[in-house]
């Protein structure tokens, strides 16, 4: 249902893109006023057609599009609220007190995990053995197994807690470097995923 929602609510702005419009502000219920950010949030949970799509519109239709996406979300559309946005926002602050260092937090690829995903069912913390490419580097695990089955795994490559994602099962949009093993060591154990 909801796809079908999402789906008359972009045949409507493209029909209204058809007609020459001055671009507007920002409208209600976004997360961020710069439209560049707001893209790349709502780009996490789109498909690259979808991505080919929203760069063709003006920045009026942009907001649009972003906003038929948001709607689209809600699990509840009798509420006043839309609650998945809020839940995003809840990540999202969560992502910048927790995953800041060079970059804001939500920006991340631990952010990015943690936006779509939320709060991992596990996590493992680790460090790299012999045999790699990098000596000693702490990485993580985060394993998700409620509703999906999803494993991730995040390396600080330059030891100052900027975790890289280098490998992802489950998610069709992260892709897992190719040599993701020899950045773990001869000592790991693929059972570490399960």
């Amino acid at each position: 249902m909801k796809k079908i929602v999402f789906i008359i609510l972009l045949l409507g702005i493209y029909l209204s893109s058809l007609v020459s419009q001055e671009a507007t502000l920002k409208p209600e219920g976004h997360v961020f006023d710069n439209l560049k950010d707001e893209y790349k949030l709502v780009s996490y949970f789109i498909s690259t057609n979808q991505r080919r799509y929203y760069r063709k519109l003006d920045e009026k239709n942009k907001w649009e599009y972003i906003s038929a996406f948001w709607k689209a979300q809600d699990p509840n559309p009798a509420t006043e609220s839309n609650e998945f946005l809020l839940e995003i926002k809840a990540r999202i602050e969560y992502c910048n007190q927790h995953f800041s260092h060079f970059n804001k937090g939500w920006e991340t690829d631990t952010g990015k995990v943690y936006i779509k995903y939320g709060k991992p069912f596990e996590v493992l913390k680790l460090n790299t053995g012999s045999g790699t490419k990098f000596a000693q580097k702490e990485y993580q695990i985060w394993k998700y197994r409620i509703k999906s089955y999803r494993t991730f795994i995040f390396i600080d490559l330059h030891q100052n807690e900027s975790y890289r994602l280098i490998f992802s099962d489950g998610d069709g949009t992260e892709g897992s470097w190719a040599d993701w093993r020899s950045y773990l060591g001869n000592n790991f154990s693929e059972d570490l995923l399960q």
